[in-house]
């Protein structure tokens, strides 16, 4: 009975240890969109730090609207507003490696190209690693 207790306790050891490993080495993993490959932090943000993250672009909503009125100006149309769905990279200072677009409904290049620059000017609290975070922002003429 020990013997088969032993082989037991090996072939559980041996079926762990094939089922623990996978072919992925350290590779994080990607989101295809758009035909450009995202990297998806898998450790995240802490909800602490998102909340954080949120209330600063929050409070810098101005200044990221100005590029929206700018070229409401220019068009003098109610029928422009949509969304502009943003990715941030944060490094650990605060600091953005990375704003990239990844979608909405406003489909403006220079909304969206002056949203990523001035973003990236925005100062957003120290982080213990840095992450990837996703923001929304909805624009709709307020005349």
């Amino acid at each position: 009975m020990k013997l088969s207790t032993m082989l037991f306790a090996m072939g559980t050891c041996l079926a762990v240890g094939a089922c623990a490993t996978s072919g992925s080495e350290d590779r994080p993993p990607v989101v295809v969109r758009g035909g450009e490959e995202v990297r998806m932090d898998t450790g995240g943000i802490p909800p602490d730090k998102q909340s954080d993250i949120y209330l600063v672009l929050n409070q810098r909503d101005a200044s990221a609207r100005k590029c929206y009125q700018d070229v409401l100006n220019e068009k003098k149309t109610r029928d422009f507003k949509g969304t502009v769905r943003m990715l941030l990279s944060l490094n650990t200072d605060g600091s953005a490696r990375a704003v990239k677009i990844m979608g909405g409904t406003l489909n403006n290049r220079d909304v969206e190209s002056c949203l990523v620059e001035t973003v990236k000017q925005f100062e957003f609290p120290k982080l213990d690693r840095g992450g990837d975070i996703q923001y929304d922002y909805t624009f709709e003429p307020q005349y």
